[in-house]
Parts: structure tokens; C-alpha cells; sequence
């Protein structure tokens, strides 16, 4: 089996990441992946590897991480991310690329599958309610404005958090 790259570099004490997030929703609620070391929720995804096309990474990250199919209804927007790195990426300027899609469930369920990230932190599946995203930690913090305001057409987004 070929190993696939995630497009992602380091340059001294820069990172830099091409990463898909899903902001699946059923509900009234949003599902969000928790890291128990780093001790905060973020958009259940990840990084898409070299040569492969983003709505296909989607897909599979979201499979790999809940062990479920789920459906993309439109990409949302493009986040230009900045923010400084902690856990494994403690002491870096990061800058991420991440092309966020509203995806929905084919049926809404909990899902118990745990998976380690590429920094080693067990990460866990759940659902927040929306009404409440505000008692969240959760990173980046552009993520709650778009699940209280979802774009309706592709928008490009800064959102720099160092």
C-alpha cells in the first residue's frame, strides 16, 4: 500500500497545513471532535493528502475519524487560518488552508470510536447543541460564528487567533 502525504511543511519555525473540516449538523446540534490531551473541541476533519481532491478527503477523514458515511449538502468557506502552536505543534507560527463543508448524517447517532491524531492525542467524537456553542472551547474560534451564521454562498474568512 502506498503511503499517502497530507500537504503540510515545516520551514524553521513556520507550519504549514491544507486541511477539510466538516461542520456536520443535525438537529440543533453540531458534531465536534474533542482532544483529550490538548483539552478543546475542533471541526472533525483533516489534513488532505497530496494529489487528492478536497471533497474526496472530506469523506474519508470523516469516515476514518467516526467510522460512518456521511453526506456533503456545499462547501461552506475557506479559512485562512493563523494561530500559535501548542501540544505537538508547541512553539511554531501555524498558518492552515481549511476548506470547510456543511455535511449532515444519514441517520444521527453517538459515535464511541475513539482515533489518535498525527500529535498523538486520543480525540473523541460529540455532539454540542448549537444553542449552547458558546460554552465550547473550540478551535479555531471562527467555527461558532459559522454554525450561528452559516454562510449561504462560498466566502473566504480570516481568522487569526495568535
Amino acid at each position: 500500500m502506498d503511503k499517502k502525504f497530507d500537504c503540510c511543511f515545516c520551514l524553521g519555525k513556520d507550519w504549514f497545513r491544507y486541511r477539510v473540516g466538516a461542520m456536520i449538523v443535525s438537529d440543533g446540534y453540531a458534531l465536534f471532535s474533542y482532544g483529550e490531551k490538548c483539552g478543546y473541541y475542533y471541526t472533525v476533519g483533516g489534513g488532505v493528502h497530496i494529489g487528492e481532491k478536497a471533497e474526496d478527503a472530506i469523506l474519508r477523514e470523516v469516515a476514518e475519524e467516526t467510522g460512518d458515511e456521511f453526506v456533503i449538502e456545499r462547501p461552506i468557506c475557506l479559512v485562512q487560518n493563523f494561530f500559535d502552536g501548542d501540544g505537538a505543534l508547541e512553539g511554531l507560527c501555524c498558518h492552515t488552508l481549511e476548506l470547510y463543508y456543511l455535511m449532515k448524517p444519514k441517520t444521527r447517532k453517538e459515535y464511541v470510536k475513539t482515533s489518535i491524531t498525527t500529535g498523538g492525542d486520543k480525540e473523541k467524537m460529540c455532539w454540542l447543541p448549537i444553542d449552547r456553542i458558546d460554552e465550547y472551547d473550540i478551535r479555531p474560534a471562527i467555527a461558532k460564528k459559522l454554525l450561528k451564521d452559516m454562510p449561504q454562498e462560498l466566502t473566504v474568512i480570516i481568522n487569526d487567533d495568535r
